[in-house]
């Protein structure tokens, strides 16, 4: 019969006192022995990483199952004295006990969790009970509880005796740690036996030392014959000591290409893991991280390494460079790398390129000489002294900033390094006379992006190029002329011209600039300036893509559009047709008309047409408000010369392996590099209609013979368009011929931005008397 219910305040305290089980023991159930179905002795709720469950089985068939987490807990016959009270005849008054015990080692308990290991780990022992604890079929005194144990409290084939089966799955985080390390187990093994396979097809012998072939970079005009560059000859010194290049020299190019030579095995991972962090963050290649021993494999086994600009072939550098410094010393591999490694302008080795740019022995060069020299490894076709004299003094500054890092000069004489001036052999200028320079400029930048800038820095090239000898002679006296006579009365100073073959995007002429010895900065390829109404073609090709007809009427009144107001039409108050608009190169029917289009439109035309450069939505965009380069530009044009077609504009025709012929003094047997075979250099795709195409020429032949383009008129079916931008600070005029499909861009300018006083219809002058000039 059950108890009354408490009636007043003090019997309902009572009553629930009472109730409460005793502290640290669960209330019992009835059900079997004491122990209830699921019971938990825990201070707080537990974690699903830190959950340890007992799945007991005793006698009579009977299964309970214990939660732990942080109790100190123990098991017996004992109600009383045992949280755990088990009913067995095998079972002592205190037959075991549990305790957490400490973790190995004093961590947070997240780095145990990154290990996938809880911390909270139990112990069970002994309590010295008479029939024992069993693991397996041995006895213990203790024994830590893990996942899966099977324990058994009393004989092991006694039926009285209670047998335990722990029960904690591992968290997640350790099947994917285990996983992780099991997949670096397998990488690791497959890279070895790929390493031990590769290891065997190398040959480090000391004549490989000593058969470097070494090849100057030739580039060669369109006709396969004349050499753009003069290289000198017979100028190679090899040193046979380490110590013949001075003090100097080696600490210099040390510190600047691999400060870690003395310390990696031939591979510098810290610099490898460093050059990618940097390229990621700037998404693109910024740094490399080839060792010293990498570039000499890359050199000297060049057979094994290969040529191809890919993973393979860095992999490869890398088993070629750990074998190398199993074989040699240091010293003998940075001397062999000193003799060998290519400087540009033809130049082999430290030593002949000192005599070369400096006039002097390697072991004569000051620091800021041999910082000069160090800066040109990245980049020998660019960065050397001949090319681009300011690009190697920054270059020179770089490398002397990073000694300073490092500590391997003192301050001052670092200091008075970078403040000393930098006086190149004076016989330099006559042994590297260059044919067309600007046009060599972005023959060794194209270059440099077909092959990566490390294969591309080894010379041993013959480079057959594009270039129409006669179209360049003409171009660069065509645009001399033009700034010589017009360039002091209108106020520009400079000025850029090139010819593309539209049916193949060839480079046949290329003009940077008025004077390359006097800048080198090339106007055709890195100069971006807004190109004015040139740009308005774009605009019209997406409207007839639309479906507007040339016969469409716009006001010439005014436009607000974007929060800005665009003046009328010069010549109209009342309107006209687009055809009209384009030959007067009128800035608001060009705008109605885009805002009809939609600006979107006209700038996906622009792109496909091959624009590079950025461009945003914006209506002045459509007046020529955005930066391009004369060669995207004059790219562009090309599309409608060869109806609707767009070539890539490009320098190179094919490049060979010099290293690699069959008969030296003929570079036609020499091995083809690039293009693969069934790749074509132009990249053809479609970008618009034959039919748009056309109609576009009919429209721009009519605006060089009525409309801004007549200084341009030949009267041989020619077409184009003007630019110009605000103050007549660009003057522009791109046009082509129907056949041949010559696409020549004009830019006319100031390098500052500087207003001029001229306008587009000298850029178009400068069109034609150069076309007269190549057309006779």
């Amino acid at each position: 019969m059950s108890a009354p219910p408490p009636k007043t305040l003090i019997e309902t305290v009572t009553h629930f006192v009472k109730s409460l089980p005793r502290l640290g023991q669960p209330e019992a159930d009835s059900s079997s022995n004491g122990i209830p179905e699921t019971i938990r002795l825990a201070s707080r709720s537990p974690s699903k990483r830190s959950r340890v469950l007992l799945q007991l089985s005793l006698p009579d068939n009977q299964r309970r199952e214990v939660e732990l987490q942080d109790a100190e807990i123990y098991l017996g016959r004992s109600e009383r004295a045992c949280q755990i009270p088990l009913a067995a005849d095998s079972i002592s008054h205190i037959h075991a006990s549990i305790r957490r015990v400490a973790p190995p080692l004093p961590l947070p308990r997240w780095i145990y969790g990154i290990l996938g290991w809880d911390p909270a780990r139990y112990l069970l022992k002994d309590e010295e009970s008479t029939n024992g604890v069993y693991r397996g079929q041995r006895r213990v005194k203790q024994t830590l509880l893990s996942h899966g144990s099977q324990i058994t409290l009393g004989p092991v084939r006694d039926p009285q005796s209670v047998r335990i089966r722990v029960v904690s799955p591992p968290s997640w985080s350790l099947y994917v740690f285990r996983g992780f390390w099991g997949l670096c187990a397998v990488i690791t093994l497959g890279a070895g036996g790929w390493v031990a396979q590769e290891w065997g097809k190398i040959s480090v012998d000391p004549e490989v030392l000593q058969t470097v072939v070494r090849g100057p970079l030739v580039v060669l005009a369109g006709d396969g014959q004349t050499q753009l560059r003069r290289t000198p000859s017979d100028n190679y010194r090899a040193l046979t000591g380490l110590s013949d290049f001075g003090d100097v020299l080696p600490a210099v190019v040390v510190a600047a290409e691999d400060h870690r030579f003395y310390s990696h095995w031939g591979v510098d991972v810290v610099g490898i893991l460093r050059a990618s962090v940097v390229n990621l963050r700037s998404g693109s290649v910024r740094q490399g991280g080839s060792s010293i021993t990498q570039q000499l494999a890359r050199t000297i086994l060049r057979d094994y390494t290969g040529t191809d600009n890919s993973l393979g072939r860095k992999l490869r550098e890398a088993v070629a460079a750990l074998k190398l410094e199993t074989r040699y010393s240091k010293d003998d591999l940075l001397r062999v790398y000193l003799n060998n490694v290519y400087l540009g302008n033809g130049i082999y080795g430290f030593e002949s390129a000192a005599r070369f740019y400096f006039g002097v022995s390697a072991a004569d060069l000051d620091l800021s000489q041999a910082a000069t020299l160090a800066s040109i490894l990245p980049a020998p076709n660019v960065f050397n002294p001949v090319d681009d004299f300011n690009l190697a003094l920054q270059g020179r500054d770089r490398v002397l900033e990073r000694l300073s890092e490092l500590r391997r000069f003192d301050d001052d004489e670092i200091r008075r390094a970078r403040r000393s001036r930098l006086q190149l052999n004076p016989e330099l200028q006559e042994a590297t006379s260059t044919l067309a320079p600007y046009f060599y400029n972005a023959v060794l930048a194209e270059l440099t992006a077909l092959l990566g800038q490390d294969l591309a820095s080894e010379g041993n090239f013959v480079v057959e190029t594009t270039l129409n000898m006669g179209l360049q002679t003409a171009a660069e006296a065509s645009l001399v002329q033009a700034v010589e006579q017009s360039g002091s009365q209108f106020g520009f100073d400079q000025g850029a011209l090139v010819t593309l073959d539209g049916r193949t995007g060839q480079v046949l002429a290329l003009v940077g600039g008025t004077d390359y010895r006097l800048s080198s900065f090339n106007r055709v390829t890195q100069a971006h300036r807004q190109p004015g109404s040139t740009f308005k073609v774009f605009a019209y090709a997406a409207a007839l893509e639309s479906g507007i007809p040339w016969a469409q009427f716009y006001e010439c009144s005014p436009l607000n559009w974007g929060g800005q107001t665009f003046r009328g039409c010069r010549g109209s108050g009342g309107g006209m047709d687009i055809a009209q608009g384009l030959i007067l190169s009128e800035n608001v029917i060009a705008l109605r008309l885009a805002q009809q289009v939609g600006l979107e439109q006209v700038m996906a035309t622009a792109r496909r047409m091959g624009i590079q450069s950025p461009l945003q939505p914006y209506p002045a965009t459509v007046l020529g408000a955005m930066e391009v380069n004369l060669l995207e530009l004059t790219g562009a044009y090309g599309v409608l010369a060869d109806r609707g077609i767009h070539h890539r504009p490009h320098t190179i025709r094919r490049i060979l392996d010099s290293s690699d012929c069959g008969t030296p003094s003929n570079w036609s047997t020499c091995r083809p590099i690039y293009p693969a075979r069934g790749e074509d250099p132009a990249q053809p795709q479609v970008a618009l209609s034959p039919g748009i195409a056309g109609s576009l020429t009919g429209v721009l032949q009519r605006a060089v013979q009525f409309g801004t383009g007549q200084a341009a008129y030949l009267g041989q079916g020619e077409a184009g368009k003007t630019g110009t931008t605000d103050s007549n600070k660009d003057l522009w005029f791109v046009g082509y011929l129907p056949d041949p499909a010559w696409v020549t861009g004009v830019w006319l300018g100031n390098d500052d931005a500087t207003p001029t006083q001229g306008g587009s219809g000298l850029a178009a002058q400068v069109w034609g008397n150069y076309m007269r000039r190549i057309r006779g």
